[in-house]
C-alpha cells in the first residue's frame, strides 16, 4: 500500500525523526569536541607546571636574599674599607674633611639638624618629636629626655638596625663597627660638633642608663641588637671634642 504524501506530516513522525537527529548531534558534538578538550587539559598541565618552576625559582631567590641580605653590608664595608683613600676616621682633619663632602653631597632638603658618621655611611637628619614612631620612620630621632649638644650633658639619638634595604644612610646598622677613638659628627643648628667613642657596650632593652644624665658634654647612640631583634640594646658613647 502506498502511503499518502501527507502520512509523512504527522506529530508522531515528526517528534521521533526529532529525537533520532538531536542524539545524532549530540553524539557528533560529544566526540568531535574530544581533541579539542584533550588539548586545553594538555595546555592547563603545561600552565602549571611552569607556574610550579616560576613559585619555586621565587621562594629560592627570598630565601637567598633573606640570607644575604645582613651580609652585605658588612661585605660592602669591608670592601670599601680594604679600597679606602686612606682615611683614619680617628683623626679629626680626616672626618671633618669627610663630613663636609658629605654635606657637600646631600640633596638641599637635607640641610637642618644632622648625625653624620663617615665610617659607616650615617647621614640622617635629626628628628625632635615626642613620638618615637615618627622619629624613627625620619631618620635618628632624638629623645627628648636627653639634652641637646649646644646645651651640653647628655644627648641622646637612636635609629632603627635594619628598616631600609641596607646600606641605609638612615639606619645604625653598621654602628658595631665603631671603634674607641672614633669621631662622630653632628650638625645642630648650623654648628658642627664632634665627639670621639670613648665606650661601646650592650645593654638590655630596658636599661634606663643610656638616659643618664652627664655633667660631661656627650653624645648617646643607641640601636636594637642583635639585628632583627629588639632584645637588646647597642650603645655607643662619644665625649664632645674640642677644637
Amino acid at each position: 500500500m502506498r502511503m499518502r504524501p501527507c502520512e509523512s506530516l504527522t506529530p508522531v513522525s515528526l517528534s521521533g525523526t526529532a529525537v533520532g537527529l538531536f542524539l545524532i548531534r549530540v553524539q557528533n558534538l560529544l566526540w568531535g569536541s574530544k581533541p579539542f578538550v584533550m588539548a586545553e587539559i594538555q595546555k592547563n598541565k603545561q600552565f602549571l607546571r611552569a607556574s610550579v618552576s616560576i613559585l619555586g625559582f621565587l621562594v629560592l631567590a627570598l630565601a637567598a636574599y633573606l640570607l644575604f641580605l645582613p651580609l652585605y653590608p658588612a661585605l660592602k664595608y669591608e670592601f670599601f674599607k680594604q679600597a679606602s683613600r686612606g682615611e683614619d676616621f680617628k683623626n679629626f682633619n680626616d672626618v671633618k674633611k669627610a663630613t663636609e663632602e658629605i654635606i657637600v653631597n646631600s640633596p638641599s632638603e637635607n640641610f637642618g639638624n644632622r648625625v653624620i658618621i663617615a665610617k659607616i655611611g650615617v647621614d640622617a637628619p635629626i628628628i625632635e618629636s615626642n613620638s618615637e614612631d615618627y622619629g624613627l620612620a625620619r631618620g635618628a630621632w632624638h629623645l627628648p629626655q636627653g639634652s641637646t649638644p649646644d646645651i651640653g650633658g647628655n644627648t641622646v639619638l637612636t635609629g632603627h638596625r635594619f628598616k631600609y634595604l641596607p646600606p641605609s644612610n638612615l639606619t645604625f646598622f653598621l654602628l658595631d663597627k665603631l671603634e674607641k677613638d672614633d669621631i662622630i659628627s653632628i650638625i645642630w643648628q648650623e654648628k658642627n660638633y664632634y665627639y670621639k667613642v670613648f665606650d661601646k657596650r650592650i645593654v638590655g632593652a630596658s636599661d634606663p642608663s643610656i638616659l643618664a644624665p652627664s655633667e660631661k658634654p656627650i653624645l648617646t647612640l643607641f640601636t636594637c641588637d642583635p639585628i632583627y631583634s629588639e632584645k637588646n640594646r647597642l650603645v655607643v658613647i662619644g665625649e664632645l671634642m674640642t677644637q
